[in-house]
């Protein structure tokens, strides 16, 4: 057995095609693998830098540890789906394609007849995966993308450019090995926050956030300070009459100013 070597793995499948009659297969045939090269020409990959082998109704990539797993990441979540909507827009109903995607990174030995390894094996146990197909059968999108928790550990969680980790989300899915495997599928639409907040990569630190929130929000205004009550008082204080109550040299006093009596 040859040395096995770190590879990137690029599954792709094609929903339904078992369906479809063998005309049709080879429509769809050719524009799964239009896709896939013009995935890749976004994504910068060189045609040295991968191998595929054909799997009927899908197809597996085996891409050169060298590739930036980011840059596929992000052709895999804009110019794939793209494409498809392009192409599926052009093509009859029955000739349309929809793919679910699985990215997974490991070691993989190849020899005269092809590519063997556990973690190729990995890989496909969660293209196949129950919950990934009832994604993919419930979104309108022309493509689900799965990538494995090596994936999401290494790369999506750490937020690179035009990978966002709040738009993955866990599912599971029992291996014919007897474990249970972890992906994360996307979904632009909802964001994940994990069993316990919001996943760390993104989330701002609970003391900043508080500080934050307390310099943001509006701060009470001082307590004015008490105005002294107004005594009642009636007419202006020269030309008509005020009445004081306590005065504190003389007690009440009444004040007027009658110009019909002499002044005493």
């Amino acid at each position: 057995m040859a040395d096995p070597s770190t590879r990137t793995i690029l599954l792709m499948d094609m929903e339904g095609s078992g369906r479809r009659r063998d005309s049709e297969q080879a429509v769809i045939h050719r524009m799964l693998y239009t896709v896939l090269h013009e995935t890749l020409a976004a994504a910068a990959v060189e045609p040295t830098e991968y191998r595929s082998e054909d799997r009927g109704d899908g197809v597996f990539v085996l891409i050169d540890p060298t590739v930036p797993k980011p840059a596929l990441l992000r052709a895999l979540l804009t110019a794939t789906p793209e494409r498809l909507v392009s192409m599926n827009r052009l093509a009859a109903e029955r000739a349309r394609i929809r793919l679910r995607m699985v990215v997974h990174s490991g070691e993989v030995a190849l020899d005269e007849f092809g590519a063997v390894g556990s973690d190729l094996v990995h890989a496909f146990r969660l293209l196949d995966a129950p919950a990934l197909r009832e994604k993919l059968a419930a979104t309108p999108e022309p493509s689900v993308l799965c990538v494995s928790d090596v994936v999401y550990q290494g790369v999506v969680r750490h937020a690179h450019a035009g990978v966002r980790p709040e738009h993955f989300h866990p599912l599971t899915t029992d291996s014919k090995e007897g474990r249970t495997l972890t992906g994360w599928y996307h979904d632009s639409t909802v964001q994940h926050t994990g069993a316990h907040g919001p996943d760390p990569a993104t989330a701002e630190p609970a003391a900043s956030r508080t500080a934050a929130q307390a310099s943001d929000s509006p701060q009470p205004a001082a307590a004015a300070a008490p105005v002294p009550a107004l005594h009642p008082h009636t007419g202006n204080f020269f030309f008509g009459t005020a009445t004081i109550s306590g005065d504190a040299v003389a007690g009440d006093k009444h004040v007027g100013t009658d110009r019909t009596k002499p002044a005493r």
